[in-house]
């Protein structure tokens, strides 16, 4: 937390200071990243999953909140300057993963899309699949093993594992392990137990600069084996307002803090976007909380 906390300071000052209520306005006109850095943005698609990742002048979708999501991700997007992606990931075949894929296919160009191969076959992702086939992306299974290079940063898959899948669909989300220069951020979708046991006895265990909160900070994730594994500096839970399902759960924001993460969330904070620029980490946030 040592190199992290200054820069949080920073950033909390800087917010007070823009305006009283603690608030960085999000710019009118389209934002690309700064030259140099990774920006990774969580955007607030209610209860669901949307997360944006920007480095090296390439743009990357890891899901799309559901259905009535799309329009608002499609109009994110745009306002950070994608004109294309360069790829899509669908962590998770559920619909408050996929459903706004469709109106990002309609509106831009996609070169590849990353499935985990699970063969879950609801209507819903059946639909993608076909508006995949009709945008004419190649289809990439990934699974854990696979490396890949995001416009200078690392992405590596790291779940699910290769050869048979876990009997849950959650467990099959696509965890993907982003590093940039000495910062690494994990975006795992909504892993459960099995999922995160699995991370955290593979290979790629230590500190994180960010985690995205699997599973919406569901009880059933966040254990203290992943935690402690991965000690996340900055912790972002992709939450909906009053939903149904109770997350973030009292449970799960206690192990939070006793991992000694930093916590943003969607549902109190808005869109939260996180830019990486050498040793430098900014947290940026569209609302008050």
């Amino acid at each position: 937390m040592g190199r992290f906390a200054p820069v949080l300071l920073l950033a909390l000052l800087l917010l007070v200071a823009s305006s009283g209520c603690g608030v960085l306005p999000m710019p009118g006109t389209a934002q690309p990243p700064p030259s140099g850095s990774l920006v990774v943005s969580f955007m607030d698609v209610g209860q669901g999953d949307g997360v944006l990742v920007q480095s090296g002048g390439e743009s990357y979708l890891l899901d799309a909140g559901k259905a009535q999501a799309g329009p608002k991700v499609v109009d994110f997007l745009r306002s950070r300057g994608v004109e294309s992606l360069n790829g899509i990931v669908v962590s998770n075949p559920d619909a408050d993963h996929i459903g706004g894929f469709e109106d990002v296919l309609d509106a831009f160009e996609v070169a590849n899309v990353y499935v985990s191969g699970d063969p879950k076959g609801t209507s819903t992702y059946n639909s993608f699949l076909r508006a995949v086939q009709d945008e004419g992306s190649e289809v990439v299974e990934s699974r854990a093993g696979m490396r890949m290079d995001w416009g200078g940063t690392k992405a590596d898959v790291i779940a699910p594992p290769p050869g048979e899948l876990f009997s849950e669909t959650n467990d099959n989300s696509v965890g993907i392990l982003l590093t940039h220069g000495t910062a690494r951020v994990l975006l795992a979708g909504d892993a459960e137990k099995k999922s995160e046991e699995y991370m955290s006895n593979g290979s790629y265990t230590g500190p994180l600069t960010v985690l995205k909160v699997t599973h919406h900070g569901s009880n059933t994730s966040s254990t203290p084996l992943f935690l402690n594994s991965f000690k996340p500096e900055i912790a972002v839970i992709q939450v909906g307002a009053d939903n149904s399902y109770g997350h973030p759960t009292p449970q799960t924001l206690e192990r939070l803090h006793k991992a000694g993460a930093e916590v943003f969330r969607n549902d109190e904070q808005g869109d939260v976007i996180v830019t990486i620029n050498d040793e430098n980490v900014d947290v940026a946030v569209t609302k008050g909380g």
